[in-house]
């Protein structure tokens, strides 16, 4: 008698978005080569100790950054990877942004120059050391968040791979007898050097000036520092930053991906994008009938201005939904030529919705001019033109790689913003639109902004707006006069500054410039603050 043979499914591997990552084993290249890597993590620690103690934003910043990415070249140098010419501009990318940070003093772009740094040098690294071919733009972000994740772990790893050198040394003693010989005359040779250069530098003023200083100012500064616990925080966040970064990548356990053959029903997109399409299609068609026409056919009640105003950032929001609904419906839906067609209408919708989010903010702009925000506004808006245009392409071409033109895009639209001194641009066109006009408010806004506005502040003209009974500094009239010609309170600050008084609001500002500039040294140079330096001695002189 024949038992019956039961069947056991097993799916397809092209029926799962996700597999398990094989076991593969582990790159031994760091266990291995222990002094290699710990001498070299120790050096980046050195540096960004250097790099960063109470100086963020200074020329080292870009020499930091280029540390980093030789770092990262030597790493792979020591697995014979060989470089992948299709991602220099990865590295181009990270040392622009670098050099961006020396020439801005504005801390949101500083901020986002530091966070695409480490994002393009990571993507960099991954695309050297995987396969990433087959990620679409979803699994990229996965598996960029797991390999930071995969770092916490490895922050043990220095002190395994440590453990099991000195049991391996132990073992090898004799034939490593050099290197306890080459430690110990760094031992001695430290001690005599800090000795020589004391003497060198009291011997000669030249070499005092070139070398000394500098030198007994990074002994005296860092390593003798009152703030001892900040040179230590800063020594182990380099180490174990760069380290555990390394060993993430030789754990070769990233997530393997498929591409998922059984999508969704597209008629579950077509319905909801009907709906939301039709909608769009009305709010496009009042557009065109009220704000493209130059408010000629506005409702009664309504100003021009007061329309054009309204909703820009809902619109600017909806925008960013609509970009990423499309994306998903690509990724998640099966292909359907009437699902294409209707992406395609969405798509155009977007644009127009882009166009008129545009138009609103440069009509407020005409009216209240510039600020950080409406400039940010329309340069996402501008970004948003290119990304959708990759979209579209995407919804035509299947085969279009959409997760490396995205990249591309934002990493060049946002150099040029980061090299556009937004803030030297927004008191540049204020100032020629307002001149001797602007408002307290207004001057106390653009004084607010970074050092990058201070050439362009610098040529405001303002007199002196209080008085008092003292003729020299008041001008002749009373403090009573004052208050009821400006309906404020004279309130000086210990500085002699007075509330209410544009020109001593950009005084005020001035003399913070040139306080800080005071405190640059070679270390902390920063030519943002040394040009706004410059225009606040001409503005005083």
């Amino acid at each position: 008698m024949k038992m019956e043979k039961h069947e056991v499914f097993v799916p397809k591997p092209e029926e799962t978005l996700y597999r398990e990552p094989e076991q593969k084993s582990i790159n031994p290249i760091m266990r291995n080569h222990v002094p290699y890597f710990m001498g070299i993590s120790l050096l980046y620690a050195v540096c960004f100790t250097i790099a960063f103690y109470k100086n963020f934003i200074g020329i080292t910043f870009p020499i930091i950054t280029a540390i980093t990415l030789a770092v990262c070249c030597l790493f792979l140098k020591k697995n014979e990877i060989s470089w992948n010419k299709s991602n220099w501009w990865y590295v181009a990318g990270s040392l622009l942004l670098g050099v961006s940070t020396v020439l801005t003093a504005n801390e949101f772009v500083i901020f986002f120059n530091t966070l695409g740094i480490l994002l393009l040098i990571t993507v960099f690294m991954i695309r050297q050391v995987y396969d990433d071919k087959g990620w679409n733009l979803g699994q990229y972000i996965c598996n960029l968040l797991f390999l930071y994740l995969c770092m916490v772990p490895e922050i043990a790893s220095p002190f395994i791979h440590f453990a099991n050198y000195i049991n391996k040394y132990k073992k090898e003693e004799k034939k490593n007898k050099n290197v306890k010989y080459i430690l110990i005359g760094i031992l001695i040779g430290l001690p005599i050097l800090l000795i020589v250069i004391e003497l060198l530098s009291s011997a000669d003023q030249i070499f005092s000036r070139l070398v000394g200083r500098a030198f007994h100012s990074l002994w005296s500064q860092i390593v003798f520092s009152p703030n001892l616990f900040l040179v230590i925080l800063l020594i182990i966040l380099g180490f174990f930053g760069i380290y555990c970064f390394l060993s993430a990548l030789t754990q070769n356990n990233m997530p393997e991906w498929k591409k998922k053959e059984n999508r969704k029903n597209p008629v579950i997109a077509i319905t909801f994008l009907s709906m939301i399409t039709a909608v769009y299609l009305l709010f496009c068609g009042i557009q065109a009938i009220f704000l493209f026409t130059g408010g000629k056919l506005l409702p009664q009640g309504y100003t021009y201005s007061e329309y054009a105003r309204q909703g820009f950032f809902q619109l600017l929001f909806l925008c960013i939904f609509n970009l990423i609904l499309v994306v998903i419906c690509l990724s998640v839906f099966q292909k359907n030529r009437w699902l294409k067609t209707l992406l395609l209408i969405f798509s155009g919708c977007t644009y127009i919705m882009i166009a008129s989010s545009a138009f609103r903010m440069i009509l407020y702009i005409s009216v209240y001019h510039l600020s950080f925000l409406r400039v940010l506004v329309l340069w996402f808006l501008g970004m948003l033109v290119i990304l959708m245009a990759g979209v579209v392409i995407n919804i035509v071409k299947e085969e279009f790689e959409l997760f490396r033109y995205c990249v591309s895009v934002v990493a060049v639209c946002y150099l040029l913003f980061s090299f556009g001194k937004v803030d030297s641009l927004i008191a540049s066109y204020n100032v020629a639109q307002l001149g001797n006009d602007m408002s307290y408010e207004d001057v106390a806004y653009l004084a607010g902004l970074s050092a990058d506005a201070v050439p362009a502040l610098s040529k405001c003209e303002f007199e002196h707006e209080h008085f008092s009974t003292n003729t020299a500094k008041y001008g002749g009239y009373t403090e009573d006069l004052y208050g009821n010609v400006t309906g404020l309170k004279p309130q000086e600050d210990r500085n002699g500054y007075v509330s209410g008084c544009r020109r001593c609001k950009l005084e005020q500002k001035f003399q913070r410039v040139l306080n800080t500039a005071d405190k640059m040294s070679l270390r902390t140079f920063h030519f943002s603050r040394y040009q706004a330096a410059k225009a606040a001695e001409k503005y005083f002189r």
